[in-house]
């Protein structure tokens, strides 16, 4: 009996190494993306076309990041036949995983639009609304991480309500552009108009990954009673 018990706690062990390598990367790869739409936020505040390749190679990382932790979070599932808590962090890993990765690609996509400008119009006014957007999706992706982090059963009620600011700094941005369009030109005003809409998707994968971590821990989405079906067996 004492050597199955050493042998069972063993392959405990070695399968929360995997867990925990998993949501470390996450965490990683989170932070990478968010240091990224950062490092966007900079190109389009200061119209730097020269950091428009270090975001994209800044995304490159991350797409292999997922694709190497999607690999082996599938593994796991395969391997382990993991129940309860396991079977639904491995579930949301493939989640948020999803989540980080677009968002990454929506930073590239913030750059990609103003290569295509070739820099911003001089508007001091509307370039200060979208830094401080840039700042608000930032902040709320950088909640996500941490809450993934810590598995924080709160994060996706806390998440909804800081996109809230993001969906207002937005709103509001769009309401200037509107306002400036004759002055900035149609095709700006379009532009920073899509960019908008880029960071506004980036809070909200956000509020994605948070509701994915309040599952996790608590066996229910934000607003949903029902529970898991897998905590009834």
């Amino acid at each position: 009996m004492p050597i199955e018990h050493t042998s069972h706690d063993d392959a405990r062990h070695r399968f929360d190494i995997v867990l925990d390598e998993i949501r470390g990367g996450i965490v990683k790869m989170g932070s990478l993306v968010t240091e990224n739409v950062r490092r966007a936020g900079e190109a389009m505040r200061e119209s730097r076309l020269d950091l428009i390749d270090v975001v994209r190679e800044g995304d490159l990382e991350i797409n292999r990041m997922y694709l190497d932790l999607e690999h082996l979070t599938f593994e796991t599932v395969a391997r382990q036949q993991p129940v309860a808590t396991d079977l639904r962090f491995l579930v949301s890993a493939t989640r948020m995983l999803y989540e980080i990765e677009r968002s990454g690609d929506l930073a590239v996509n913030c750059v990609n639009v103003l290569e295509r400008q070739e820099g911003f119009p001089d508007a001091p006014a509307l370039i200060a609304q979208l830094d401080a957007i840039v700042d608000a999706s930032a902040r709320v992706f950088s909640q996500a991480v941490d809450a993934v982090a810590d598995l924080d059963e709160g994060a996706g009620p806390a998440l909804d309500a800081a996109d809230d600011e993001v969906d207002d700094l937005v709103s509001r941005f769009y309401t200037a552009i509107g306002t400036q369009s004759e002055t900035i030109g149609l095709d700006s005003a379009v532009a920073l108009t899509r960019i908008g809409r880029f960071l506004e998707r980036i809070a909200d994968h956000a509020v994605n990954i948070g509701e994915n971590v309040t599952y996790i821990v608590t066996a229910a989405f934000p607003g949903d009673e029902r529970g898991d079906p897998i905590d009834q067996g």
